[in-house]
């Protein structure tokens, strides 16, 4: 029985229309939830529970990764404890709340196993060595913890995700042209293959929040299909004992209008076993709590 956790960064819920690729336009997951992926989300059944939860944090401004994050793995408000919204990466001081308290670290204490499933490229080390990169939150509370940093070896070997998916990106990083190009589904499927034997694999992408604000070669309509397709195989793979647990940080590719962030709903898409354990969850900061009650 594993529990299957995806942070898709930058992907809110908004009304329908021309400028909201996510609305209308994902038709493998409205043919799942029966329903399109808007503000009015609601689905409430035995293997399935989906719902539009908080990413405000009750704090003005714009919702960012750095606070959103933070907050989904520290369990804790932490654009509150701030006392604004973070871009980007955690700050010193959310990293020591993540030091002293994150979810992946409570799952081992409790004698269960964890991955995180993101791979990181050659290069990556020596950015963060020489400041051109930080740690996102998952990332740096996965090594707090002691988890393996997985890498080029390990996408070959098919136990780990590039971040965009299906190595496009990452087939450009030096040394990485041998790796092999895959559909988002094969991902999906990947992702569920690499939680056998494991209680919770986390992963995160980050493809509708840099589409959003046009730092990719592809549209956000193009990501947004890739991401319904990555998500929906993971769902058809899913074993009778697994659950699969998505959520956003804050809005973006759900409007085309703008740039920059929303403080528009973000969706929690539940499949699985133990969907039972989510229904109470209305904000990004409660989705650590709903995950441990899940394992």
């Amino acid at each position: 029985m594993a529990t299957i956790f995806v942070l898709v960064d930058g992907f809110g819920l908004a009304p329908a229309g021309p400028d909201n690729p996510v609305a209308g336009h994902m038709p493998l997951l409205e043919r799942l939830l029966g329903m399109p992926l808007t503000e009015h989300l609601h689905v409430s059944e035995p293997r399935c529970y989906a719902a539009p939860i908080d990413a405000t944090l009750d704090v003005p401004g714009l919702p960012q990764s750095g606070t959103g994050h933070t907050s989904i793995y520290g369990g804790f408000n932490a654009a509150t404890f701030n006392g604004r919204h973070q871009p980007s990466y955690p700050t010193q001081a959310m990293r020591a709340r993540l030091t002293e308290r994150n979810i992946l670290g409570i799952v081992q204490e409790h004698g269960r196993s964890v991955i995180w499933a993101n791979a990181y490229l050659p290069g990556y080390g020596d950015a963060i060595v020489q400041r051109r990169l930080r740690h996102t939150a998952g990332t740096w509370a996965a090594l707090q913890v002691g988890l393996r940093l997985r890498g080029h070896d390990d996408l070959l070997a098919g136990d780990a995700l590039s971040w965009d998916l299906t190595q496009a990106i990452a087939r450009e990083r030096p040394d990485c042209a041998d790796l092999p190009l895959i559909t988002p589904a094969e991902a999906g499927t990947r992702l569920v293959h690499i939680a056998a034997d494991v209680d919770l694999v986390a992963f995160e992408t980050y493809l509708p929040d840099l589409a959003g604000h046009h730092r990719l070669a592809w549209t956000v309509s193009q990501v947004v299909a890739m991401i319904d397709a990555f998500l929906h195989a993971a769902v058809v793979a899913l074993r009778p004992t697994d659950t699969l647990v998505v959520v956003s940080d804050h809005g973006n590719a759900e409007d085309t209008t703008t740039r920059v962030h929303t403080r528009n709903p973000v969706p929690l898409l539940v499949w699985g076993a133990r969907t039972s354990a989510f229904t109470q969850v209305t904000s990004i900061d409660g989705i650590m709590d709903a995950i441990l009650s899940s394992i």
